[in-house]
């Protein structure tokens, strides 16, 4: 039996080199689709729902741990040799972690985009409750509209919308509850794999303080690339530029 079946991904595209997308708190492996129209012509670009996200079902005791092994098992299925790991906001606090659990075959190259901190997203108790209120729409699009600084076409916020409301509830709480607030310094600090961390300076989110103070310090072999007049959601907001920087930065 095929190991892949037991996973919820979309997988299009072409090129010597392929790109494994993880998606950000919020989305699904859909949420990467405007970027990955813009790169499909020269990569393989696969993008996975994380348990609970999309189509995929939750996990039964979701962790920092159980999630980045869920990946790195799903990684290791795809038999990959040339390829790179992109994750999003909470993804990339993800894929730090799956870089670590990777027996063979490492990625050339993590991609980090507006990475949740490998220490304790700053998020306040009010916004914390406030988010709790789920399934409820509109405070998914309140989510939406506090993320991003470029306006959203219609598709595109509605997916922004719709991928937040399909999300269940033990994935919901436990990142909110748990999953940002737990540190993962201690594990990722050996990590070798070069790192592209891709940051706005006027995101809401994930400020450009939180870059420098929580992400920086954690990373042995990154370049980092400030873009601006974009928010949190940038392959959502800019996925032209981003496919540009990105085909730019994986020569």
């Amino acid at each position: 039996m095929n190991a892949l079946n037991n996973y919820s991904y979309t997988d299009v595209g072409q090129g010597d080199a392929t790109i494994v997308f993880v998606h950000y708190f919020g989305g699904d492996a859909g949420s990467w689709s405007w970027l990955i129209d813009y790169l499909k012509s020269d990569y393989r670009c696969v993008a996975l729902d994380l348990p609970g996200f999309g189509n995929s079902e939750s996990l039964e005791h979701p962790s920092i741990s159980s999630y980045s092994i869920y990946i790195a098992n799903f990684i290791e299925a795809l038999e990959l040799e040339n390829y790179y790991l992109c994750g999003h906001s909470m993804g990339g606090k993800l894929v730090l972690y799956v870089n670590t659990l990777l027996k063979k075959n490492l990625p050339k190259k993590i991609i980090l985009i507006a990475p949740s901190p490998p220490t304790i997203e700053n998020m306040s108790q009010k916004e914390k409750e406030r988010m709790l209120d789920h399934p409820n729409r509109v405070e998914a699009i309140t989510t939406v509209n506090n993320a991003i600084k470029k306006e959203l076409a219609h598709d595109r916020f509605e997916y922004a919308v719709e991928s937040q409301l399909k999300i269940e509830e033990g994935a919901w709480k436990w990142w909110i509850n748990d999953g940002m607030n737990e540190s993962i310094t201690d594990i990722i600090i050996e990590n070798s794999t070069p790192v592209l961390l891709i940051y706005s300076t006027d995101d809401p989110i994930i400020k450009e303080h939180d870059i420098n103070k929580e992400v920086l310090p954690y990373l042995k072999k990154v370049e980092t690339v400030a873009l601006s007049g974009i928010g949190h959601l940038i392959p959502m907001e800019s996925p032209e530029e981003l496919a540009a920087l990105l085909r730019d930065k994986l020569k």
